[in-house]
């Protein structure tokens, strides 16, 4: 402690000081100097024997190799290059970064033998033959599935690679020899090259760490962060994307408007034109609620009486959104808008109930009827985690923050026209 202070205490000072500071006591910087190096040291050997397992699907398009994720609204993601499959083969084995580090070496200045050669020419067929059949790395495990994911779920027709893939690691570069690889295997000749790929593949979700290796940290209990939301850390994740859609859509918000469930103050919080009208309809009577009514009763507005509808954060808790989207496709004019936000990933609120989570095609369905429909998605996976938790949006990084993945709405947006 002491050692940290004195040193810390040298910004505090001028120049000319800190440098009489540095000469009168080198021996304390070379220590400090000694100790991070040791620290770096420490956490590098760590670092390397962190272990990984693979978990990826590969498809064959066009000579072209694909990672595909199951049953997801994410693009498949292109394999560029042969170290990545290299790579991803070594990791079946759930082995430390250092290990696989020592096996990528050797397998640079190796060959397959012939007779594994002539062994796989019948599985390469097979691949070639069926643009359904997908390659599964998994723990311990290479798969051949010949009828794409079904065979994944039936647990049929799978072809087991593992006998040769443990022998040589680099079966995958034989299966896929013909295809468009970018022949890299020379390039990576540096433990830091082989960590950049690794990062790479561990970003696109085909590693993770090793089976009962995870380090849960302050996320390992049984009850959120924060209950409130996040309110008490800072801006919740659900506002801070009803900001980007009201960012998204103000200028579309005009004439006669129609807020449900809202309050007076949200006008001056999406900052509409001061000149239109604005009307608040809610259950029940309060300071500036316009019209206390229900959204299910179509006689609460006139027919084709208003330019935009404004419902944010309500068709969870209505008890028949589809009803409530029926009334104000009749309450709109002719081109008016609806401009509706629900959560997908927000802790149960019941004020007064909460009945649903609509989510993206949910809500494409709810606004069949409109003639237009532009669908705003928000969220991934590390901020549903954070949403739950009630981790605010000042915690997480930009990227973390807006990053979109369409597997993990936050919440769901759509302007629906009619």
């Amino acid at each position: 402690m002491g050692l940290k202070w004195k040193l810390g205490s040298i910004n505090l000072v001028s120049a000319s000081t800190r440098l009489s500071i540095l000469e009168d006591n080198w021996y304390l910087v070379k220590l400090f100097n000694d100790l991070t190096d040791l620290e770096l040291n420490v956490t590098c050997l760590n670092f390397m024997k962190k272990k990984y397992s693979t978990s990826a699907f590969l498809q064959s398009q066009d000579s072209k190799l694909y990672a595909i994720f199951a049953w997801s609204k994410k693009e498949p993601e292109i394999m560029p290059a042969q170290s990545w499959l290299v790579i991803l083969e070594i990791f079946i084995q759930q082995i430390s970064l250092e290990d696989a580090y020592k096996i990528f070496k050797t397998i640079r200045k190796s060959n397959l033998n012939q007779k594994i050669i002539s062994q796989l020419t019948t599985y390469q067929k097979l691949i070639q033959d069926l643009p359904q059949a997908l390659i599964y790395l998994s723990n311990k495990s290479l798969k051949i599935l010949p009828l794409g994911f079904r065979s994944f779920i039936e647990k049929s027709k799978e072809i087991e690679l593992c006998k040769f893939s443990f022998q040589n690691h680099n079966i995958l570069l034989q299966l896929f020899k013909t295809h468009k690889l970018k022949r890299d295997l020379q390039l990576v000749d540096s433990e830091e090259k082989f960590i950049q790929i690794v990062d790479k593949l561990e970003a696109l979700g085909l590693l993770s760490p090793d089976i009962n290796s995870l380090d849960w940290g302050n996320l390992r209990k049984l009850v959120p962060i924060c209950h409130v939301f996040g309110l008490t850390r800072g801006t919740p994740i659900d506002r801070y994307y009803l900001s980007q859609f009201i960012e998204e859509i103000r200028g579309e918000i005009q004439g006669k408007i129609l807020e449900i469930g809202g309050t007076p103050k949200d006008r001056d919080f999406y900052e509409v034109n001061s000149q239109d009208s604005y009307q608040v309809l809610n259950l029940e009577p309060g300071l500036g609620i316009d019209i206390v009514g229900d959204v299910h009763d179509p006689s609460v507005i006139e027919p084709e009486s208003v330019d935009s509808v404004i419902i944010f954060n309500v068709l969870e808790h209505c008890y028949a959104p589809w009803i409530a989207v029926q009334n104000i496709y009749k309450w709109l004019k002719i081109g008016g808008k609806c401009f509706a936000m629900v959560p997908n990933a927000v802790r149960i609120h019941g004020t007064p109930v909460d009945y649903w989570r609509p989510l993206p095609d949910g809500m494409k369905y709810l606004f069949k009827d409109f003639s237009e429909q532009k669908l705003y998605i928000y969220g991934n996976l590390i901020a549903l985690i954070a949403s739950y938790h009630g981790i605010a949006t000042e915690e997480l990084s930009s990227e973390e923050i807006n990053n979109c993945n369409p597997d993990y709405p936050v919440t769901t947006c759509i302007v629906a026209e009619k």
